[in-house]
């Protein structure tokens, strides 16, 4: 038997559980707009072309190495908006342009598919730039962590689309 105060509806619960991820989703956005917005004004102050003994890499001195794999990790970060979208037109797509259910999901599958490949390779440029710009700039130890994480993360997302470990390991 239930009682009185148990009689919340599935549809109202639903409904507040799509709303406060769709909050949780445009905090994400407006928190990495904002994150983005601070590093590149602060970037843009300091320009010391003094230095004309700068090594370079590939035509790039240590800046320009710098500004590519800033690129490519905002290229890369668009996973951010991209997984949430994925899954609102997933469910809402074929209501919304008209279309039977099962092609246009499908499809979609396969574009989520190639997305995924693209933002790994993207995700291993942006590691591997940003590699040799801390290689020609000599950092400190402490930015040589950070880029050891961004590391683990390529490996790690390398790792997640060729399905290892296999599934006999994983029980």
């Amino acid at each position: 038997s239930k009682h009185h105060g148990e009689t919340i509806t599935t549809k109202s619960v639903k409904e507040e559980e799509r709303s406060l991820a769709a909050m949780k989703r445009w905090f994400l956005l407006f928190s990495l707009v904002f994150l983005l917005t601070l590093s590149t004004v602060g970037a843009d102050d300091d320009d010391d072309d003094d230095d004309d003994d700068d090594v370079m890499l590939l035509g790039l001195d240590g800046e320009g190495t710098g500004e590519v794999a800033l690129w490519l990790m905002v290229a890369t970060l668009t996973i951010v908006v991209w997984k949430p979208l994925f899954k609102w037109l997933r469910a809402n797509g074929p209501e919304l342009f008209n279309k039977e259910a099962r092609p246009f999901k499908k499809s979609l599958g396969v574009f989520n598919r190639r997305y995924m490949r693209a933002h790994n390779w993207i995700g291993f440029a942006a590691a591997a730039v940003g590699t040799a710009h801390g290689y020609v700039l000599e950092w400190h130890w402490t930015l040589w962590v950070a880029m050891g994480a961004l590391w683990f993360l390529v490996v790690s997302g390398y790792l997640m689309q060729q399905k290892w470990p296999p599934k006999e390991f994983r029980r």
